[in-house]
């Protein structure tokens, strides 16, 4: 079974480790923190390395047996990716927002990269996605409301290296690829109608565009609408599909605290006309586990596909849209 390198010691570390450590089978689990500090309290390790060819070299790990995972803003996923290329790694996950062009994929033919889409793992997208399948519903809208207060969290630096992340990177990543699953990818063009961004100002320090984020396109004769609030008091995490004959799916996904206690169970509704006629309550949902544990099946298996690499690339065309904004 591979070795695992995880880049970064924040959330998405401990999130990836939590599940990482939940599978029956898995080879060693290393971590690599450039300045050698643990950024989430959860994450419990004794040791992190300050380089990936230091994990290498200390270990006497075969690089064609390693997975790097890279945990870290997105500002510096070129430079970690570059440094696998060094040391002969091709085998990569990497978090959201990573976007690139087909040219990425020619001038690098052997990385063999996937980009966390987690929430694709989720019983609450899934379940969403099977109702309107099985019942033949032509889907009119999808509005997406991912939101939360992160304003501690953002001005103490979470999911920022060397620059100010747009909220846009944040959690629209994962709306954006929640849509085009529930359309089933069928919409390879995207007309952006509107967008908007606010900022958020504290203590004489201001987030530019980070506080919120509004997005409204058309795919096909789809209207789909992403909105994203990291100021609000109420944590929202939504998928509304609006269908002809005025039926609407509704998923609410689980909600969690920063240990990971459930604070919230997930929902699936339908209504009719504005009267629920269906709901169903899901109390346990591991997306991230799952997600996981795909990939490192996939790399394990030693068996190239472009399946991921091709939702990468339907998923930067549509993200380049919105932040050349």
């Amino acid at each position: 079974m591979k070795d695992i390198i995880i880049i970064g010691t924040g959330k998405a570390a401990f999130l990836h480790s939590y599940s990482y450590n939940k599978f029956k089978n898995v080879g060693e689990i290393y971590y690599v923190a450039f300045d050698g500090k643990i950024k989430d309290k959860n994450l419990k390790i004794d040791k992190t390395y300050l380089t990936i060819n230091e994990v290498i070299e200390n270990n006497k790990l075969e690089t064609n047996n390693v997975i790097v995972d890279i945990c870290t803003p997105k500002s510096v996923f070129i430079d970690i990716i570059e440094e696998c290329k060094k040391l002969n790694i091709t085998n990569i996950i990497v978090e959201k927002p990573f976007i690139i062009d087909e040219e990425f994929f020619i001038n690098n033919e052997k990385l063999n990269i996937i980009m966390m889409q987690n929430y694709l793992y989720s019983k609450i997208t899934r379940k969403v996605k099977e109702i309107i399948e099985k019942k033949h519903l032509k889907v009119n809208t999808i509005y997406t409301n991912f939101s939360k207060n992160r304003i501690e969290e953002s001005f103490n630096g979470r999911g920022m290296y060397l620059k100010t992340t747009r909220n846009i990177e944040h959690d629209i990543p994962h709306q954006v690829y929640i849509a085009n699953y529930i359309l089933d990818n069928k919409y390879k063009e995207t007309k952006e109608l509107f967008q908007e961004e606010k900022s958020i100002t504290k203590n004489e320090i201001t987030l530019d565009r980070h506080a919120y984020s509004k997005i409204i396109c058309k795919k096909g004769d789809v209207l789909i609408i992403h909105e994203s609030d990291f100021t609000t008091e109420t944590t929202i995490r939504e998928v509304i599909v609006v269908c002809e004959d005025n039926i609407i799916v509704k998923g609410e996904y689980l909600i969690y605290d920063a240990e990971l206690n459930k604070i919230r169970d997930g929902k699936i509704n339908i209504y009719i006309n504005g009267q629920p006629i269906y709901e169903e309550n899901i109390d346990f949902d591991d997306n991230m586990y799952e997600c996981l544990l795909e990939y490192y099946n996939y790399f394990n298996n030693e068996k190239e596909s472009n399946y991921y690499k091709n939702k990468l690339l339907d998923f930067s065309k549509e993200m380049k849209i919105y932040l050349e904004k």
